[in-house]
């Protein structure tokens, strides 16, 4: 339960920082400036953004090693912060047909879970397979992916996050098949404009978190993508009460403050929850 300090609601990504890392900085950036590590970040989000609640991305990981896994759970303690998700976006396919190829990944997926159960997060994010996959093979690799979670006390979720599950129907089908109790994390920004708010309309009430993304910004720090407030009053009125997740996320490089950008998104959702 939340008290009245609505930042008790807020995340923040690591993803909106992936310029400061070095596994993530893009070729338009020669020398990062004020490089960030995943060890920097419970105390740097705390001191300069007021947020506990910590999601980092699989990216920015240094290693799966145990010793570093609790050096990072260490500064998570020290901040007084937590961890409340895992993204994890390494080469696996749950969909797969090849069987060989579906069996590897299972086991690169269980990986980062034991990962991500050692550093105590609430939950871990999963795709549930590529484009060209197959639905039934989803399940059957969710399936197992849930109960291991599980014996792990994590929340399993799953994104739209252009695989499988971009169409709503595929997505909660995935999700009830391989059940009990995964969760959608709906994600602003993924779906194509035209259709993203009868899109997260359907997959919001099944929602345990949200990625509460912004895309792109003008020089005046204003979100031109789409309407970012009236995807937070959406997800509202679908009674969500849990935890939004902001992170900013373009395909192309912008020259931008993203310490300004991870602001804006703060405010915007503080002004709607």
């Amino acid at each position: 339960s939340f008290g009245a300090d609505k930042m008790d609601r807020l995340a923040l990504g690591t993803v909106t920082f992936r310029y400061r890392f070095k596994q993530t900085k893009p070729k338009e950036i020669e020398t990062i400036k004020n490089e960030l590590q995943l060890p920097d970040v419970p105390a740097y989000y705390r001191d300069k953004f007021r947020i506990r609640n910590l999601e980092f991305w699989s990216n920015h990981f240094e290693s799966l090693e145990q010793s570093y896994l609790l050096q990072l759970k260490d500064k998570i303690k020290k901040a007084k912060a937590r961890l409340i998700n895992v993204q994890v976006d390494a080469a696996y396919d749950l969909a797969s047909t090849n069987e060989e190829e579906r069996q590897r990944s299972l086991k690169l997926v269980k990986q980062w879970i034991d990962a991500t159960a050692t550093l105590g997060s609430t939950c871990v994010r999963i795709n549930p397979g590529r484009t060209n996959g197959s639905v039934e093979k989803s399940i059957e690799s969710m399936k197992e992916i849930n109960t291991y979670a599980k014996s792990k006390k994590l929340v399993l979720l799953t994104e739209n996050h252009f695989g499988i599950e971009m169409n709503p129907a595929i997505h909660l089908r995935i999700n009830k098949e391989a059940g009990p109790d995964i969760y959608t994390l709906p994600d602003f920004g993924n779906y194509p404009v035209e259709t993203m708010f009868e899109s997260l309309a359907k997959i919001m009430p099944h929602a345990y978190l949200m990625s509460a993304k912004a895309v792109s910004f003008n020089s005046n720090i204003e979100h031109t993508s789409y309407d970012f407030d009236k995807c937070v009053k959406m997800a509202e009125q679908a009674g969500f009460k849990g935890i939004y997740s902001v992170e900013q996320w373009s395909p192309g490089y912008q020259d931008i403050d993203q310490e300004k950008v991870a602001l804006w998104m703060i405010d915007h959702v503080k002004q709607n929850i």
